[in-house]
């Protein structure tokens, strides 16, 4: 068993919320361990110990750690038997585990943002909400169907089907235009909705640099439902028999679906125009459910009809044409392309120059950053991103392509081909993800080539953070990383530049932005204002949608600000010290203010207690030590410790500093930390940092050198006793320089 799962086991068995936790079971590269919450059941039904939900007062559940914990969260599964008629379930089949929708987003970004803490908070909350049936406030909306993984994406307007689908039970029949590659469709319904008597299959298919794929056209059977339904059921459709059941307990009449998809398979494998021999990607229909709500949908206000597309798959085989066996998968639904998707770009164009620069992530603010240095003249460049564009992109992605629709281009390629519209042939792109690339040494060195000057990091990811802050091929590097963010909904851009050699890394300069936040009120409310946490917008009919709202504008002030930055470094050189540079909007939310902040080498100590960690420690922090320390000279000094733990990268960043109080007693032999205000002191620190810095520790002096005595270490217990679990840091100042112990009750 690793160390990180033993890190996983200790944490899971102090958090309060779990009655139990199990022995940790392993299979291949992936390690169970089965924990039991105890859930808060209405009074009413605390008798035989079952909600009327069908939640039991003790729930057994399972955390799924596969070969990439810690860098990506733990899956969260439920019993096999759970009940299957709440909100908030991902898609099911019989047999397996049922896995609850627990976040709108990633849980990687849940874990590397609050712990595995906050994962299991959100299942116990999931839970007993679902005791509850307080899944969902229906004042607030019917919450669309969980899909995640479709292989299949279908186009079109939700709103246009709706009130094309025939009230009177029949079915509409339209086309769509479609594209494949393994086994997955990636189609757009007939704009028009079009009705068609009798539509036709039809398939050709290619073989060139893209492997092997088809396109052509398919028929698409759009079905009414007759009644509201208001019961939630987690998507298990998987084959035709499984679509005819879904599409019964609907109250749709099947018989008439069942007809229909057996003619249009009749008409299209008979038909004379056909060479069904080529249909080598199987034939294709398209079924869209249209599911009446007894109130509007999220996201949607006004309409309270629910769109299911799935997408039926016939394993054609000339030999024996009458055996119709049939796949069926849920398709993800996206909206078609409209005005209100729409935006402008803008450029800016400079000297060209010959940099090699690598960008990690090409979405909203990498592809414009990109452009701009591209419109600039930095053609070199080499793409990273395994993303592929979506028709809500183009509100502020920018570029817009014709061909997104039927076969969504990959990002990183895209913006290779747009370089070489402008010239920029020596341009490389990478369809990978870019933890890996930063991780393994192969990938890195494959990726990243030894001329390369700049890596820009424009992910916005945690977990990619996470990653750099591990990453042996970036120290091994000669090129500098620079990590660009937004926050406030773009009331905020941040720029951070690591030093030379990496004596201060992005994951420090993150933790000294917070630490400013303490100080600064005007960046502090740019970055917290009323969410700093991405929210959702709904680009389709499912709830697995979750980026920051805000306007195409926005982002290009971002980006340009962005871009003058970058260019001014790398047209007039990189400063060798770590740059955090801050923009903050005006008070008429249209230009920024933007300030430049050196910050220095980063002080590092090795700890081996505890299973060994690394305490970094922040410049200023090393400075402020050594002021008061040399201001009382021959008596000890001290006071608390600010800062950021990570069980994941086993590291404690240390970022600030709460002087000692005035009841603090300083001595030629002792130094005791006072408490008036101390607590309150913390707190405050705590809010003012946005809730990222928090209580690690304490630090004192010794002037006439000495490490830890045993009063230090004694008291050093005491704090980590108090710390909940969490690592407790005592540092020791001596004319010699910092020593650390670290201790966790």
């Amino acid at each position: 068993m690793t160390d990180s799962i033993n890190d996983a086991i200790y944490q899971l068995t102090r958090h309060r919320g779990l009655a139990r936790v199990g022995e940790p079971s392993t299979e291949g590269e992936t390690t169970l361990i089965e924990v039991d919450v105890e859930v808060e059941l209405p009074s009413r039904c605390c008798g035989n110990g079952v909600s009327a939900t069908g939640v039991r007062a003790i729930e057994t559940c399972f955390l799924s750690f596969g070969k990439n914990w810690p860098l990506s969260a733990p899956r969260v599964l439920l019993r096999e038997d759970f009940p299957l008629n709440l909100p908030h379930i991902n898609p099911h089949l019989p047999g397996q585990l049922v896995s609850p929708c627990l976040f709108e987003g990633s849980l990687d970004e849940v874990l590397h943002r609050f712990g595995l803490d906050a994962i299991v908070d959100q299942l116990i909350d999931w839970l007993h909400k679902a005791a509850a049936g307080a899944l969902i406030d229906l004042e607030q909306g019917w919450e669309p169907t969980r899909r995640d993984s479709c292989p299949s994406t279908v186009i079109f307007s939700a709103e246009q089907v709706a009130a094309a689908a025939p009230t009177d039970g029949s079915i509409l029949l339209v086309n769509a235009s479609y594209i494949t590659i393994d086994s997955g469709l990636y189609a757009i319904l007939d704009p028009e909705l079009i009705a068609q008597a009798s539509p036709i299959f039809n398939q050709v298919t290619h073989d060139d640099r893209l492997g092997r794929w088809g396109r052509g056209h398919a028929a698409t059977l759009i079905v009414r439902v007759p009644d509201v339904v208001g019961d939630y059921q987690p998507e298990t459709v998987f084959d035709l028999n499984a679509l005819f059941t879904r599409a019964t307990a609907l109250g749709i009449d099947c018989s008439a679906l069942t007809k229909s998809l057996d003619d249009y398979y009749s008409r299209s494998v008979w038909d004379i125009n056909q060479d069904s021999h080529t249909w080598i990607h199987g034939l294709y229909a398209i079924v869209v459910l249209v599911v009446q709500r007894p109130v509007s949908l999220v996201g949607s206000p006004g309409r309270s009809n629910e769109i299911l597309p799935y997408v039926v798959r016939y394993e054609y085989s000339a030999e024996s044409p009458f055996e119709r066996e049939a796949t069926v998968h849920a398709a993800f639904h996206a909206h078609a392309l409209s005005a209100k998707l729409l935006a402008n770009t803008s450029g800016l164009a400079t000297a060209d120059t010959s940099q090699h620069i690598v960008m990690l992530g090409c979405g909203s603010l990498g592809s414009k950053i990109a452009l701009h240095l591209g419109r600039a003249g930095f053609g070199d460049m080499t793409f990273v991103d395994n993303e592929v564009m979506s028709p809500h992109n183009a509100a502020r992605h920018a570029l817009v392509d014709g061909h997104s629709v039927l076969a969504p281009p990959r990002k990183a390629e895209l913006m290779k081909n747009a370089f070489a519209q402008l010239s920029h042939i020596q341009s490389r792109a990478f369809d990978s993800d870019v933890v890996p690339v930063l991780i393994d040494s192969n990938q890195f060195d494959k990726v990243i080539s030894n001329d390369t000057l700049l890596i820009v990091d424009a992910t916005a990811s945690l977990k990619v953070l996470a990653a750099e802050s591990v990453s042996t091929p970036l120290y091994d590097s000669a090129a500098r990383l620079v990590r660009v963010m937004m926050y406030g909904q773009g009331r905020s851009a941040m720029v951070l530049l690591e030093e030379s050699g990496r004596g201060c890394r992005v994951d420090d300069i993150t933790a000294f932005l917070f630490e400013r936040c303490r100080f600064d009120t005007a960046l502090r409310a740019s970055i917290a204002g009323d969410s700093s946490d991405p929210t959702r917008v709904f680009v389709g009919d499912n709830c697995s949608s979750l980026t920051s709202p805000m306007s195409d504008a926005i982002v290009s002030r971002t980006a340009a600000l962005v871009g003058m930055q970058l260019e001014h470094w790398l047209v007039g050189g990189l400063p060798k010290d770590a740059q955090l540079c801050v923009g903050v909007v005006d008070a008429a939310n249209v230009g920024m203010s933007w300030v430049s902040m050196t910050l220095g080498s980063t002080t590092v100590l090795d700890v081996a207690e505890d299973g060994g960690w690394k305490v970094r420690i922040l410049h200023p922090v090393v400075q402020a030590i050594n002021l008061d320390a040399n201001k009382w000279v021959s008596k000890e000094t001290g006071g608390a410790l600010l800062g950021r733990i990570s069980y994941e990268n086993r590291t404690i960043t240390i970022a600030g500093i709460i002087d000692a109080p005035s009841d603090s007693i300083r001595g030629q032999a002792r130094f005791v930390l006072g408490t008036t205000g101390l607590v309150q002191g913390l707190r405050d620190a705590h809010n003012a940092s946005v809730g990222y810095l928090t209580f690690v520790g304490t630090w004192h002096s010794h002037p006439t050198g000495g490490s830890h005595s045993g009063i230090d270490r004694q008291t050093l217990r005491h704090i980590a006793e108090d710390a909940g679990g969490l690592p407790a840091v005592s540092l020791i100042w001596t004319p010699a320089g910092l020593t650390c112990a670290v201790e966790r009750w």
